[in-house]
This record gives C-alpha cells, sequence and structure tokens, in this order.
C-alpha cells in the first residue's frame, strides 16, 4: 500500500454533487483520513500513475473544470489533473508532473 495526499477544487456546476460522491467513495475504499475538507489522506494499492487514472475517471473528475494534486508520501511523487490556474506548483515542487503527460 502507498499513502496518498489528494488536494481538490471540484467546479460548483449540475454535476457537482455526483462527481464529489464518485470521487469521494474512490478515496474511501481503504483507510483514510478527511477532516479538513478538500484534502484526503488515504492509504491504497498501486502506484500514483494507476492510483490517479482509477480516481480521475469522467464520472467523478471533470477535467475542463475541476482541479488536483496528488502526492505520493512514500516515494516523494506528485501528480496534478485538470484547470491549474497557478503554475508555480511545478517550481516549488521539481518532481510534480501532470498526470497523463509523458
Amino acid at each position: 500500500m502507498t499513502i496518498f495526499l489528494v488536494s481538490f477544487n471540484l467546479a460548483r456546476n449540475q454535476t457537482y454533487l455526483d462527481r464529489f460522491d464518485n470521487l469521494m467513495a474512490e478515496l474511501q475504499s481503504g483507510p483514510w483520513w478527511a477532516e479538513s475538507g478538500t484534502v484526503v489522506i488515504v492509504d491504497a494499492p498501486g502506484t500514483i500513475d494507476e492510483f490517479c487514472d482509477r480516481l480521475f475517471q469522467h464520472w467523478s473528475f471533470d477535467e475542463a473544470a475541476d482541479v488536483a494534486v496528488v502526492f505520493d508520501l512514500v516515494r516523494a511523487e506528485g501528480r496534478s489533473k485538470g484547470r491549474l490556474r497557478d503554475y508555480n506548483l511545478f517550481g516549488i515542487i521539481p518532481w510534480m508532473r501532470r498526470h497523463g503527460a509523458q
């Protein structure tokens, strides 16, 4: 198992509640903590890319409107997905990559 920290902001639109419920269902599939609202720490199987593939399905994440960052706290890896507005993230965290980019 790997410990992931996920921070996300889902756009508030007509599909928000469904996307939020689906995203949280995936995040809560193993041991998890989420007291702060939009930050979830979860113990899940697989690599960071496998975890992101499961997490960022079209029914739980709208890439054109939502934004998320995922950190692998064990291996010091990071992925981002969605509509980032502040690209300083990549300067601050040199090992951060956009999920799905080669």
